[in-house]
């Protein structure tokens, strides 16, 4: 075996050895509780605290179709807008239409809103409907 051939095999056992433990220290998490309880899972063990090794399984993972996942802000957020869109464009349809609408009021009571009122209210469904609807 030339003295080339014996570097070369060297080189790559050595690349193969160091490839073979990177994938290795990928396999393994560290579990640890916090001094409030909380649970952690990292690629590092903690320095401030003992961890448990767990060797993570290779394999699959599929979604649980029970778990609902919280919705973010900007979810809720959209969400708001699509319902604030959906009652200015009713309203501001029903606004529209001839003849009277009644409103009640907090109190339970009801009157018949004046061609003034009606104009007012289908002029803040309008503008409501211009911000939140797309």
């Amino acid at each position: 075996m030339s003295h080339r051939h014996r570097i070369r095999t060297t080189l790559l056992a050595a690349l193969i050895t160091f490839a073979a433990a990177g994938a290795q220290a990928a396999e393994r998490v560290y579990k640890w509780v916090d001094a409030d309880g909380v649970v952690h899972f990292e690629q590092q063990p903690p320095a401030q605290a003992e961890a448990e090794a767990i060797k993570v399984q290779k394999g699959f993972s599929t979604v649980d179709p029970e778990a609902t996942a919280e919705p973010t802000a900007e979810e809720k957020q959209a969400a708001a807008d699509a319902e604030t869109c959906r009652v200015a464009t009713e309203n501001f349809t029903m606004l529209s239409a001839d003849g009277n609408v009644k409103r009640t009021d907090e109190y339970g009571d009801t009157h018949i809103l004046t061609p003034e009122e009606k104009a007012s209210e289908r002029a803040r469904a309008e503008a409501a409907m211009k911000r939140f609807c797309p």
